[in-house]
């Protein structure tokens, strides 16, 4: 028992002598010094003695008090390995059926897993068990390699979302299909038209404001219908009769040629001129006059 400082530096000093004579001197000093308590107001950090004061910072003391952030890091990885076990039985449950006459090893050889495929299919007992893998378990199937454990997540995840194996086209879209709206695909009807005029109304009136914003999503939900159906239709009752009755100017020159032409310019890049139907926008008649001081500038060929 180490009592008093001289004791203390007595083995220090047979610490260090051992440390360059014999091994087995060195290890005997060692067993003695861990043995022992530390003097008071010292600390046993590697092979020395230090002072509390004189401690590394990198070094650090043993805890003395309740160490509450390894305490929650304990709790989070308890509820984590809960919440995944409840998942993980959820998953199980529901899971779907395999194909008729298949195996947990068909599964793999038709993914074309590779070698150890009849291994991986006997730490298995049951299909759900399986197929009901998430990424974390199947990273903890042991001697495959990471190519094999990314193909598994991948087509566990294509087939419990049923888009593999592949399916007729008609049993996909009847899959994928969705619930059909009450009124999509019916005609349209005087009711609806005048329904689908009060809802294109500002927000004081109790419409939806169709000139702010997208408000399509909102109008066709609520007559079920949909967004294209409804908006082509607003086009109709509104917009085009709108244009009908506004007279639009329309000229095209040959003045639209870039002015800046130089070495950069390696292709002229096309434009494209979108020219609606007089059946929708009825045109100005032409009635343009060049004033006289700009005549003898103006090019026949130009305009």
């Amino acid at each position: 028992m180490l009592e008093s400082p001289n004791i203390f530096s007595f083995v220090k000093k047979a610490h260090h002598t051992a440390m360059h004579s014999a091994p087995r001197m060195l290890q005997r000093c060692r067993s003695v010094l861990r043995s022992c308590p530390s003097p008071r107001g010292w600390v046993l950090a590697g092979r020395r003695f230090f002072s509390d004061e004189e401690v590394p910072g990198h070094i650090g003391q043993h805890p003395r008090f309740f160490d509450f952030k390894a305490f929650r890091k304990a709790l989070k990885d308890k509820k984590e390995s809960l919440s995944e076990a409840e998942l993980r039985e959820v998953r199980r449950e529901y899971a779907l059926p395999p194909p008729e006459g298949w195996t947990i090893l068909d599964f793999l050889e038709r993914i074309q897993f590779g070698d150890g495929a009849e291994d991986v299919a006997n730490l298995f007992e049951h299909w759900r068990d399986f197929i009901s893998m998430s990424s974390r378990d199947i990273m903890q199937i042991p001697d495959i390699t990471l190519y094999q454990r990314r193909k598994l997540d991948k087509f566990i995840t294509l087939f419990n979302h049923g888009l593999w194996p592949r399916v007729s086209d008609d049993e996909f879209k009847s899959r994928f299909a969705g619930k059909p709206l009450e009124n999509e695909g019916k005609p349209w009807t005087k009711e609806h038209d005048e329904w689908l005029l009060n809802l294109i109304k500002p927000g004081e009136e109790g419409g939806y404001d169709v000139k702010f914003g997208d408000p399509w999503i909102y109008i066709s939900w609520e007559m079920q219908r949909r967004e294209d159906d409804v908006q082509q239709r607003y086009v109709e009752l509104v917009v085009k009769p709108e244009e009908r009755q506004t007279q639009h100017e329309f000229a095209i020159t040959k003045a639209a040629r870039p002015l800046n032409m130089h070495r950069r310019f390696r292709m002229i890049p096309p434009d494209l001129y979108i020219v609606p139907s007089e059946e929708n926008f009825p045109l100005v008649k032409r009635n343009f006059k060049l004033p006289a001081a700009f005549q003898r500038y103006r090019q026949d060929d130009i305009f």
